[in-house]
């Protein structure tokens, strides 16, 4: 009885081992999860609800998963000194940017395309927006070198430079500063443009320097 007893206890230990490394330890799950909760009660007013947390097994951490009342999805974390931080703002900001960049490029090439923002910034100086998060046009100065638009579209055979340059333009002048890049939804056109060089290209000639790949197989859309 006593050697089952030791065998069971054994086996418990082996398996919260196994569950600890590969999926992180369930008693520091509870305290993250705890901690992110205070965390978030302390930092927003908004409604708010945890909808996982994960475990990064690469960095060893805990990540939550949260969702607003307003349906935007963003991330909870703790930095190397254990603070937490979130991407809050930024996913506003990326909300934002993809919905009027893909609004524009429907009325620029006639079709729908597949547009994928990102705003990298999981840190304390984003924080500082809260619940009162401005529109990125007013601060993608300050976030551009950690910006990338991509949209993936339907562009003309003939004119697809003429329409890369007026969804350029447009972006610039709504200060969304951010690398972009252009595919074609067969991918034998791309095209890469760093945030930096945007205000430089004028003319459909600018364009060519940022081809990454040539468009004669490219297939014109029906």
């Amino acid at each position: 009885m006593v050697k089952k007893a030791v065998l069971f206890v054994i086996i418990i230990v082996i398996a919260y081992t196994v569950v600890s490394i590969t999926a992180g330890s369930p008693i520091k799950r509870v305290q993250f999860r705890s901690n992110v909760t205070d965390y978030l009660h302390k930092m927003y007013t908004m409604n708010w609800k945890i909808d996982s947390v994960d475990y990064d097994l690469k960095n060893d951490k805990f990540i939550a998963n949260v969702i607003s009342g307003s349906g935007i999805s963003f991330l909870v974390d703790e930095d190397y000194y254990g603070q937490m931080m979130d991407n809050y703002a930024c996913s506003i900001w990326m909300d934002e940017v993809k919905k009027a960049v893909t609004k524009t490029v429907k009325e620029v090439t006639g079709s729908d395309a597949e547009v994928i923002v990102d705003i990298y910034s999981l840190g304390s100086h984003t924080i500082i927006y809260r619940d009162e998060i401005p529109s990125y046009s007013t601060v993608s100065r300050a976030f551009s070198s950690n910006a990338t638009i991509l949209i993936k579209g339907n562009f003309s055979a003939t004119h697809y430079l003429q329409e890369m340059l007026e969804i350029k333009q447009w972006i610039v002048e709504k200060k969304y500063d951010a690398s972009l890049t252009f595919k074609s939804e067969k991918e034998k056109i791309y095209f890469a443009i760093p945030a930096e060089d945007l205000k430089k290209i004028k003319s459909v000639e600018d364009l060519n320097p940022y081809r990454l790949q040539n468009n004669w197989l490219f297939y014109p859309r029906s």
